[in-house]
């Protein structure tokens, strides 16, 4: 099934198309990061492009079809950056502690991405699409670390956790630093909340105690 972000109707567009459209879309989330997406017309991300409105316009149908592309790529993304690091394991819990070292790693490389998701998300929320935008963010999240937890579970590395929920928790705990972060970057420490995050659902998942983790 489509997703409600996905295109549909549309020609694969060429190689030098498809590079100025991740330009206009990687401006689009430097310019709503850094002005709101309120500010953002596409007249203000054509002018930080260097390019023209009609580029822009000849690539997305308006500045709502821009604002999905940058909702896929928002989302896109970290998702390819934590899956790539995570296949680097072969242990659950190997998995595990990668899929959350992996998140940190890329929030601390991508500010702008996370301040420009957080003001669409609130868009989104604020015009009725809170359900869809929510689904298509945190449920493919949580299906994949459930996937990584059941089969955990199921080779006897983890214990007997209910899996969806451990998967669930483990992600609030991340975009709850996320959100914090953004709104205050100052007030959190990246590093040492990776650490605490990483001890607690460590502790949590493994048959016995494991002594000190580092």
């Amino acid at each position: 099934m489509r997703s409600d972000l996905e295109p549909a109707g549309q020609k694969k567009p060429t190689f030098i198309e498809e590079a100025r459209r991740r330009q206009i879309v990687e401006t689009g989330i430097q310019t709503i990061a850094s002005q709101g997406f309120s500010q953002a017309s596409l007249a203000e991300i054509a002018r930080k492009a260097g390019i023209s409105k009609g580029v822009i316009s000849y690539h997305f149908a308006g500045k709502e079809a821009l604002v999905d592309e940058i909702l896929r790529s928002l989302l896109r993304q970290p998702a390819e950056f934590i899956k790539e690091r995570v296949s680097r394991h072969d242990s659950a819990l190997g998995k595990l502690r990668a899929y959350i070292e992996a998140n940190f790693e890329f929030m601390k490389t991508h500010r702008d991405n996370y301040v420009a998701l957080v003001d669409l998300w609130g868009r989104r929320g604020s015009s009725g699409g809170h359900s869809s935008f929510n689904a298509e963010a945190h449920e493919p999240a949580r299906h994949y670390l459930a996937h990584i937890l059941d089969a955990g579970r199921e080779r006897g590395e983890l214990r007997q956790i209910p899996v969806r929920t451990t998967a669930s928790v483990v992600q609030a705990a991340i975009d709850g630093v996320m959100l914090q972060w953004v709104f205050d970057e100052e007030a959190i420490d990246l590093d040492v909340s990776r650490a605490e995050i990483l001890e607690m659902v460590t502790r949590h998942v493994m048959p016995q105690a494991t002594g000190e983790l580092r």
